[in-house]
Protein backbone atom coordinates (compact mmCIF):
# COMPACT_ATOMS: atom_id res chain seq x y z
CA UNK A 1 0.00 0.00 0.00
CA UNK A 2 2.41 2.64 0.82
CA UNK A 3 4.61 1.49 -2.18
CA UNK A 4 1.73 2.33 -4.24
CA UNK A 5 1.25 5.47 -2.37
CA UNK A 6 4.59 6.66 -2.81
CA UNK A 7 4.70 5.75 -6.75
CA UNK A 8 1.61 7.36 -7.66
CA UNK A 9 2.42 10.44 -6.32
CA UNK A 10 5.64 10.51 -7.95
CA UNK A 11 8.07 11.10 -5.26
CA UNK A 12 12.27 11.28 -6.14
CA UNK A 13 14.77 12.16 -3.52
CA UNK A 14 15.14 15.75 -2.51
CA UNK A 15 18.19 15.49 -1.33
CA UNK A 16 20.32 14.78 -4.35
CA UNK A 17 19.75 13.97 -8.41
CA UNK A 18 16.49 12.92 -7.61
CA UNK A 19 16.29 9.08 -7.31
CA UNK A 20 12.87 7.51 -7.73
CA UNK A 21 11.80 7.28 -4.43
CA UNK A 22 9.57 3.62 -4.79
CA UNK A 23 12.71 2.27 -6.82
CA UNK A 24 14.90 2.72 -3.65
CA UNK A 25 12.44 1.01 -1.13
CA UNK A 26 11.74 -1.77 -3.24
CA UNK A 27 14.00 -4.24 -1.28
CA UNK A 28 14.73 -5.14 2.83
CA UNK A 29 17.92 -3.38 4.59
CA UNK A 30 18.79 -3.88 8.37
CA UNK A 31 19.33 0.17 8.54
CA UNK A 32 16.96 3.08 7.25
CA UNK A 33 18.97 5.87 8.07
CA UNK A 34 17.44 9.08 7.13
CA UNK A 35 19.79 11.78 5.91
CA UNK A 36 18.96 15.38 7.99
CA UNK A 37 22.39 16.49 7.88
CA UNK A 38 21.68 19.46 5.03
CA UNK A 39 25.65 19.38 5.03
CA UNK A 40 25.71 22.56 2.07
CA UNK A 41 26.10 25.69 3.82
CA UNK A 42 23.59 28.30 3.63
CA UNK A 43 20.70 26.27 2.15
CA UNK A 44 18.45 25.96 5.40
CA UNK A 45 15.35 23.74 3.78
CA UNK A 46 15.63 20.56 6.04
CA UNK A 47 16.46 22.79 8.63
CA UNK A 48 12.63 24.29 8.10
CA UNK A 49 11.14 20.40 7.46
CA UNK A 50 12.64 19.63 11.10
CA UNK A 51 11.51 22.22 12.83
CA UNK A 52 7.83 22.87 11.22
CA UNK A 53 6.97 19.47 10.42
CA UNK A 54 8.70 16.56 12.56
CA UNK A 55 5.64 15.23 13.73
CA UNK A 56 4.81 14.24 10.20
CA UNK A 57 8.16 13.08 9.17
CA UNK A 58 8.32 10.61 12.29
CA UNK A 59 5.00 9.09 11.16
CA UNK A 60 6.68 8.59 7.50
CA UNK A 61 10.03 7.36 8.99
CA UNK A 62 8.67 4.50 10.95
CA UNK A 63 6.11 3.93 8.07
CA UNK A 64 8.90 3.29 5.92
CA UNK A 65 11.20 1.67 8.37
CA UNK A 66 8.19 -1.16 8.52
CA UNK A 67 8.63 -0.72 5.05
CA UNK A 68 11.57 -2.19 4.96
CA UNK A 69 11.85 -4.24 7.92
CA UNK A 70 15.08 -2.54 9.19
CA UNK A 71 16.30 -3.59 12.44
CA UNK A 72 17.68 0.25 12.99
CA UNK A 73 15.88 3.54 12.20
CA UNK A 74 18.28 6.04 12.29
CA UNK A 75 17.72 9.94 11.80
CA UNK A 76 21.43 11.08 11.14
CA UNK A 77 21.81 14.51 11.80
CA UNK A 78 24.75 16.83 13.15
CA UNK A 79 24.93 17.86 17.13
CA UNK A 80 24.79 20.97 16.88
CA UNK A 81 21.72 21.52 15.32
CA UNK A 82 20.08 21.81 18.54
CA UNK A 83 16.25 22.93 17.70
CA UNK A 84 16.10 20.76 15.04
CA UNK A 85 17.15 17.46 17.41
CA UNK A 86 14.81 18.81 20.06
CA UNK A 87 11.99 18.50 17.70
CA UNK A 88 12.25 15.77 16.38
CA UNK A 89 12.80 14.14 19.88
CA UNK A 90 9.81 15.31 21.08
CA UNK A 91 7.94 14.36 18.21
CA UNK A 92 9.94 10.52 18.34
CA UNK A 93 8.29 10.38 21.95
CA UNK A 94 4.81 11.25 21.08
CA UNK A 95 4.81 8.49 18.90
CA UNK A 96 6.46 6.04 20.82
CA UNK A 97 8.44 5.44 17.69
CA UNK A 98 11.29 2.94 16.96
CA UNK A 99 13.52 5.99 15.87
CA UNK A 100 16.87 7.07 17.46
CA UNK A 101 19.12 10.17 16.03
CA UNK A 102 22.37 9.63 15.54
CA UNK A 103 24.58 12.99 16.13
CA UNK A 104 27.35 13.73 13.74
CA UNK A 105 29.79 16.32 13.95
CA UNK A 106 30.05 19.68 11.94
CA UNK A 107 32.02 18.52 9.16
CA UNK A 108 31.43 19.11 4.66
CA UNK A 109 30.70 16.80 3.45
CA UNK A 110 28.69 14.59 6.18
CA UNK A 111 25.70 14.30 3.84
CA UNK A 112 27.15 12.19 1.11
CA UNK A 113 25.48 9.17 1.46
CA UNK A 114 28.32 6.38 2.00
CA UNK A 115 30.19 9.34 4.29
CA UNK A 116 27.12 8.96 6.26
CA UNK A 117 26.85 4.83 5.77
CA UNK A 118 30.38 4.85 7.70
CA UNK A 119 29.29 7.34 10.05
CA UNK A 120 26.35 5.46 11.27
CA UNK A 121 27.58 2.02 10.93
CA UNK A 122 31.20 2.11 10.37
CA UNK A 123 30.73 0.19 7.33
CA UNK A 124 32.12 1.14 3.89
CA UNK A 125 29.86 0.53 0.90
CA UNK A 126 32.23 -0.59 -2.05
CA UNK A 127 33.77 1.29 -4.41
CA UNK A 128 31.28 1.86 -7.25
CA UNK A 129 28.57 0.38 -5.13
CA UNK A 130 25.40 1.51 -3.60
CA UNK A 131 24.03 1.59 0.15
CA UNK A 132 21.97 -1.62 -0.07
CA UNK A 133 25.15 -3.56 -0.49
CA UNK A 134 26.32 -3.51 3.07
CA UNK A 135 22.08 -3.30 4.44
CA UNK A 136 21.66 0.38 4.28
CA UNK A 137 18.91 2.41 2.76
CA UNK A 138 19.31 6.50 2.70
CA UNK A 139 16.63 8.68 2.16
CA UNK A 140 16.61 12.59 2.65
CA UNK A 141 14.43 13.76 6.10
CA UNK A 142 12.40 16.67 3.40
CA UNK A 143 11.41 13.21 1.15
CA UNK A 144 9.54 11.86 4.30
CA UNK A 145 7.41 14.78 4.18
CA UNK A 146 5.95 14.09 0.30
CA UNK A 147 5.70 10.50 1.89
CA UNK A 148 3.71 11.76 4.78
CA UNK A 149 2.00 13.74 2.23
CA UNK A 150 1.17 11.11 -0.41
CA UNK A 151 -0.08 8.50 2.79
CA UNK A 152 -2.96 11.62 2.80
CA UNK A 153 -3.62 11.35 -0.88
CA UNK A 154 -1.50 14.29 -2.20
CA UNK A 155 0.85 14.07 -5.32
CA UNK A 156 4.19 15.91 -5.57
CA UNK A 157 3.09 19.35 -7.28
CA UNK A 158 5.13 21.91 -4.38
CA UNK A 159 8.47 22.09 -3.80
CA UNK A 160 10.43 23.45 -0.43
CA UNK A 161 13.48 25.59 -1.26
CA UNK A 162 16.04 28.24 0.04
CA UNK A 163 16.73 31.36 -1.62
CA UNK A 164 19.49 33.47 -0.38
CA UNK A 165 23.23 35.45 -0.96
CA UNK A 166 22.51 38.52 -2.16
CA UNK A 167 19.48 38.82 -2.19
CA UNK A 168 16.83 41.59 0.02
CA UNK A 169 15.33 39.19 1.66
CA UNK A 170 16.59 35.74 2.01
CA UNK A 171 13.86 32.88 2.80
CA UNK A 172 12.44 29.60 2.50
CA UNK A 173 9.42 29.15 -0.32
CA UNK A 174 6.96 26.82 -1.32
CA UNK A 175 5.95 26.97 -4.41
CA UNK A 176 4.41 25.22 -7.40
CA UNK A 177 7.27 22.68 -9.57
CA UNK A 178 7.40 24.63 -12.68
CA UNK A 179 7.61 28.23 -11.40
CA UNK A 180 10.50 30.16 -12.84
CA UNK A 181 13.56 31.16 -10.98
CA UNK A 182 12.51 34.96 -11.87
CA UNK A 183 9.80 34.49 -9.51
CA UNK A 184 11.78 33.48 -6.83
CA UNK A 185 13.85 36.31 -6.93
CA UNK A 186 11.08 38.67 -7.13
CA UNK A 187 9.52 36.61 -3.89
CA UNK A 188 12.95 37.24 -2.20
CA UNK A 189 12.60 40.94 -2.67
CA UNK A 190 15.71 41.00 -5.99
CA UNK A 191 18.93 40.82 -6.00
CA UNK A 192 21.20 43.34 -4.21
CA UNK A 193 23.22 43.12 -6.99
CA UNK A 194 23.55 44.51 -10.61
CA UNK A 195 25.36 41.96 -12.20
CA UNK A 196 24.88 38.37 -10.72
CA UNK A 197 25.53 34.78 -11.37
CA UNK A 198 23.72 32.00 -9.78
CA UNK A 199 24.21 28.42 -8.10
CA UNK A 200 21.30 26.11 -8.71
CA UNK A 201 21.40 23.92 -5.72
CA UNK A 202 23.94 23.89 -2.83
CA UNK A 203 27.36 26.08 -3.45
CA UNK A 204 29.22 23.08 -3.44
CA UNK A 205 27.27 20.71 -5.39
CA UNK A 206 24.82 22.95 -7.29
CA UNK A 207 25.42 23.90 -11.00
CA UNK A 208 26.75 27.66 -11.72
CA UNK A 209 25.17 29.67 -14.19
CA UNK A 210 25.02 33.11 -15.06
CA UNK A 211 22.29 35.79 -14.73
CA UNK A 212 21.88 35.35 -18.43
CA UNK A 213 20.72 31.41 -17.88
CA UNK A 214 18.67 32.41 -15.05
CA UNK A 215 15.47 33.47 -16.96
CA UNK A 216 15.59 29.58 -18.79
CA UNK A 217 15.62 28.23 -14.80
CA UNK A 218 12.43 26.63 -13.23
CA UNK A 219 11.96 25.14 -9.69
CA UNK A 220 12.07 20.93 -10.62
CA UNK A 221 11.41 18.40 -7.81
CA UNK A 222 15.36 18.77 -6.68
CA UNK A 223 15.55 21.90 -6.41
CA UNK A 224 16.45 22.81 -3.07
CA UNK A 225 18.21 25.85 -3.53
CA UNK A 226 18.96 29.26 -5.26
CA UNK A 227 21.69 31.24 -4.10
CA UNK A 228 22.60 34.65 -5.90
CA UNK A 229 26.26 35.78 -6.03
CA UNK A 230 28.76 37.93 -7.33
CA UNK A 231 31.02 37.25 -10.36
CA UNK A 232 33.81 35.79 -9.08
CA UNK A 233 37.04 33.84 -10.88
CA UNK A 234 36.94 30.69 -9.28
CA UNK A 235 32.91 30.57 -9.69
CA UNK A 236 33.18 31.31 -13.32
CA UNK A 237 35.55 28.16 -14.28
CA UNK A 238 33.07 26.36 -13.20
CA UNK A 239 31.05 26.84 -16.60
CA UNK A 240 30.85 24.50 -18.96
CA UNK A 241 32.25 26.46 -21.29
CA UNK A 242 35.13 26.90 -19.50
CA UNK A 243 36.47 23.35 -19.56
CA UNK A 244 39.38 23.28 -22.22
CA UNK A 245 40.65 26.20 -20.76
CA UNK A 246 40.94 24.06 -17.34
CA UNK A 247 42.27 21.22 -18.32
CA UNK A 248 44.89 22.73 -19.80
CA UNK A 249 45.88 24.53 -16.66
CA UNK A 250 45.80 21.51 -15.23
CA UNK A 251 48.26 19.67 -17.56
CA UNK A 252 50.69 22.81 -17.10
CA UNK A 253 50.55 23.73 -13.41
CA UNK A 254 50.09 20.26 -11.14
CA UNK A 255 52.78 19.92 -8.65
CA UNK A 256 51.24 16.22 -7.23
CA UNK A 257 51.30 17.27 -3.92
CA UNK A 258 48.22 14.56 -3.27
CA UNK A 259 45.99 17.53 -1.21
CA UNK A 260 43.56 16.43 -3.55
CA UNK A 261 43.73 12.56 -2.66
CA UNK A 262 44.09 13.62 1.26
CA UNK A 263 41.35 15.04 1.96
CA UNK A 264 39.11 13.22 -0.67
CA UNK A 265 35.89 11.84 1.55
CA UNK A 266 35.66 9.13 -0.60
CA UNK A 267 39.27 8.32 -0.56
CA UNK A 268 39.56 8.37 3.33
CA UNK A 269 36.43 5.67 4.07
CA UNK A 270 39.47 3.53 1.59
CA UNK A 271 38.09 3.85 -1.67
CA UNK A 272 40.62 3.41 -4.39
CA UNK A 273 40.51 6.79 -5.55
CA UNK A 274 43.80 9.13 -5.86
CA UNK A 275 42.81 12.42 -7.79
CA UNK A 276 46.27 13.47 -8.17
CA UNK A 277 46.97 10.32 -10.12
CA UNK A 278 44.01 11.33 -12.58
CA UNK A 279 45.43 14.89 -12.62
CA UNK A 280 49.15 13.72 -13.70
CA UNK A 281 47.25 11.06 -16.54
CA UNK A 282 46.53 14.49 -18.12
CA UNK A 283 50.06 15.72 -19.16
CA UNK A 284 50.28 12.17 -21.27
CA UNK A 285 46.90 12.43 -22.89
CA UNK A 286 46.07 15.08 -25.41
CA UNK A 287 43.11 14.43 -26.58
CA UNK A 288 39.58 13.29 -25.34
CA UNK A 289 39.79 9.94 -27.38
CA UNK A 290 43.09 8.94 -25.49
CA UNK A 291 40.47 8.57 -22.13
CA UNK A 292 39.58 5.02 -22.32
CA UNK A 293 39.43 1.09 -20.20
CA UNK A 294 42.21 2.51 -17.92
CA UNK A 295 42.55 1.81 -14.20
CA UNK A 296 43.58 5.44 -13.20
CA UNK A 297 41.06 7.11 -15.59
CA UNK A 298 38.14 5.11 -13.88
CA UNK A 299 39.28 6.27 -10.65
CA UNK A 300 37.57 9.32 -11.35
CA UNK A 301 34.29 7.12 -12.02
CA UNK A 302 34.54 7.11 -7.79
CA UNK A 303 34.64 10.62 -7.01
CA UNK A 304 31.13 12.31 -5.52
CA UNK A 305 31.85 15.41 -6.90
CA UNK A 306 31.98 17.15 -3.54
CA UNK A 307 34.41 19.87 -4.37
CA UNK A 308 36.93 19.44 -1.25
CA UNK A 309 39.51 19.24 -3.82
CA UNK A 310 38.61 22.23 -5.36
CA UNK A 311 37.39 24.76 -2.72
CA UNK A 312 40.02 23.81 -0.01
CA UNK A 313 42.98 21.09 -1.15
CA UNK A 314 44.49 22.75 -4.37
CA UNK A 315 47.04 25.07 -3.38
CA UNK A 316 47.35 25.79 -7.40
CA UNK A 317 43.75 26.87 -7.68
CA UNK A 318 43.20 23.65 -9.92
CA UNK A 319 39.96 22.04 -10.25
CA UNK A 320 40.20 18.42 -9.71
CA UNK A 321 36.73 17.73 -9.27
CA UNK A 322 35.99 18.83 -12.91
CA UNK A 323 38.59 16.92 -14.50
CA UNK A 324 37.05 14.20 -12.98
CA UNK A 325 33.87 14.89 -13.96
CA UNK A 326 35.50 15.40 -17.64
CA UNK A 327 36.92 12.09 -17.34
CA UNK A 328 33.63 10.39 -16.17
CA UNK A 329 31.41 11.90 -19.19
CA UNK A 330 34.53 10.58 -21.68
CA UNK A 331 34.67 7.17 -20.01
CA UNK A 332 30.40 7.21 -20.35
CA UNK A 333 30.29 7.50 -23.88
CA UNK A 334 32.30 4.37 -24.87
CA UNK A 335 30.45 2.80 -22.05
CA UNK A 336 33.32 2.05 -19.51
CA UNK A 337 31.86 1.41 -16.19
CA UNK A 338 33.70 0.91 -13.03
CA UNK A 339 34.73 -2.83 -12.08
CA UNK A 340 34.14 -3.88 -8.94
CA UNK A 341 36.20 -5.93 -6.92
CA UNK A 342 36.85 -7.73 -4.04
CA UNK A 343 40.17 -5.81 -2.61
CA UNK A 344 40.08 -4.90 0.94
CA UNK A 345 38.99 -1.41 2.01
CA UNK A 346 40.72 0.28 5.04
CA UNK A 347 40.00 3.77 5.95
CA UNK A 348 42.46 6.58 6.63
CA UNK A 349 43.69 6.64 10.04
CA UNK A 350 43.59 10.56 9.80
CA UNK A 351 40.16 10.97 8.47
CA UNK A 352 38.98 12.49 11.63
CA UNK A 353 42.03 14.94 11.91
CA UNK A 354 40.98 16.04 8.26
CA UNK A 355 37.21 16.87 8.03
CA UNK A 356 36.23 20.11 6.63
CA UNK A 357 34.34 22.69 8.57
CA UNK A 358 31.58 23.45 6.25
CA UNK A 359 32.22 27.27 6.64
CA UNK A 360 35.44 27.00 5.19
CA UNK A 361 34.30 25.61 1.90
CA UNK A 362 32.66 29.27 1.39
CA UNK A 363 35.51 30.94 1.05
CA UNK A 364 37.11 30.56 -1.99
CA UNK A 365 33.88 31.29 -4.02
CA UNK A 366 33.21 34.58 -2.11
CA UNK A 367 29.79 33.35 -0.16
CA UNK A 368 31.30 33.03 3.21
CA UNK A 369 29.07 36.89 3.68
CA UNK A 370 26.22 34.97 4.13
CA UNK A 371 26.73 31.68 6.34
CA UNK A 372 25.08 33.85 9.13
CA UNK A 373 22.10 35.13 6.97
CA UNK A 374 18.86 34.17 9.24
CA UNK A 375 17.08 31.65 6.65
CA UNK A 376 13.58 31.22 8.95
CA UNK A 377 10.37 32.90 7.03
CA UNK A 378 8.47 31.17 4.81
CA UNK A 379 6.90 32.44 2.01
CA UNK A 380 3.98 30.38 0.03
CA UNK A 381 3.34 31.22 -3.58
CA UNK A 382 1.23 30.34 -6.43
CA UNK A 383 2.43 32.05 -9.75
CA UNK A 384 -0.04 31.88 -12.44
CA UNK A 385 2.06 29.80 -14.93
CA UNK A 386 4.19 26.62 -14.82
CA UNK A 387 6.35 25.20 -17.16
CA UNK A 388 7.38 21.30 -15.86
CA UNK A 389 10.03 19.47 -17.19
CA UNK A 390 9.55 16.24 -18.65
CA UNK A 391 13.25 15.26 -17.54
CA UNK A 392 14.03 16.65 -13.83
CA UNK A 393 15.40 13.79 -12.01
CA UNK A 394 17.28 10.13 -12.35
CA UNK A 395 15.58 8.01 -15.21
CA UNK A 396 14.09 8.15 -18.43
CA UNK A 397 12.25 11.44 -19.24
CA UNK A 398 8.10 11.27 -18.60
CA UNK A 399 5.73 10.83 -21.62
CA UNK A 400 2.66 13.51 -21.74
CA UNK A 401 -0.60 12.14 -21.32
CA UNK A 402 -1.95 15.15 -22.01
CA UNK A 403 -2.87 17.89 -25.03
CA UNK A 404 -2.31 21.91 -25.88
CA UNK A 405 -5.63 23.19 -24.61
CA UNK A 406 -6.79 20.19 -22.13
CA UNK A 407 -8.23 21.58 -18.43
CA UNK A 408 -6.23 20.20 -15.48
CA UNK A 409 -6.58 20.49 -11.37
CA UNK A 410 -3.58 20.75 -9.24
CA UNK A 411 -2.22 17.01 -8.64
CA UNK A 412 -3.60 15.65 -11.83
CA UNK A 413 -1.01 13.45 -13.71
CA UNK A 414 0.13 15.25 -16.83
CA UNK A 415 3.45 12.95 -17.42
CA UNK A 416 3.67 9.21 -17.10
CA UNK A 417 7.57 7.38 -17.00
CA UNK A 418 7.93 4.93 -19.70
CA UNK A 419 6.51 1.41 -18.89
CA UNK A 420 9.71 -0.61 -16.97
CA UNK A 421 11.18 2.42 -16.99
CA UNK A 422 13.35 4.08 -14.40
CA UNK A 423 11.64 7.34 -13.42
CA UNK A 424 8.72 8.92 -11.95
CA UNK A 425 5.50 10.32 -12.80
CA UNK A 426 4.50 14.10 -12.79
CA UNK A 427 1.36 16.19 -12.09
CA UNK A 428 0.15 19.32 -12.68
CA UNK A 429 1.51 21.55 -10.07
CA UNK A 430 -1.62 24.59 -10.47
CA UNK A 431 -5.22 24.55 -12.00
CA UNK A 432 -5.31 26.11 -15.37
CA UNK A 433 -5.32 25.50 -19.10
CA UNK A 434 -2.16 23.38 -21.09
CA UNK A 435 -0.52 26.18 -23.58
CA UNK A 436 2.18 24.06 -24.34
CA UNK A 437 3.89 20.50 -24.78
CA UNK A 438 7.58 19.93 -25.55
CA UNK A 439 10.54 19.26 -23.29
CA UNK A 440 8.41 20.72 -20.84
CA UNK A 441 4.64 20.85 -20.29
CA UNK A 442 3.23 24.60 -19.62
CA UNK A 443 -0.03 25.42 -18.23
CA UNK A 444 -1.66 28.69 -17.23
CA UNK A 445 -3.93 29.51 -14.38
CA UNK A 446 -7.23 30.01 -15.80
CA UNK A 447 -9.10 33.26 -14.22
CA UNK A 448 -12.04 32.23 -11.39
Amino acid sequence: MLLEQITSAGIVGCGGAGFPTAAKYNTKAEYFIINAAECEPLLKTDHYVMNHYADECIQAIAAVGKLLEAEHIVIATKEHYTKEINALETAIQAQNAPISIFKMNNFYPAGDEQIMVFEVTGRTVPPGGIPIEVGCVISNISTMLNIYQAQHGKNVTHKLLTITGAVKEPKILEVPIGTSFDDCLALAGGATIDDFMFINGGPMMGKTGTQEDFSQQVVTKTTSGIIIMEKRDFIYELLEKEIPQMINKARSSCIQCRLCTELCPRYQIGHPIHPHRVMRHLTITEVPEDIDDDPIWKEALLCCECGICEAIACPMNLLPRQVNKYVKQRLAEKGIRYQKNDQPLTPSLMREYQQVPPVKILLKDGLKQYADLKVENLQKYETPRVSIPLKMHIGAPCEPIIQIGDQVKAGDLIGRKPEKALGADIHASIDGTVTAVAASITIERRDN
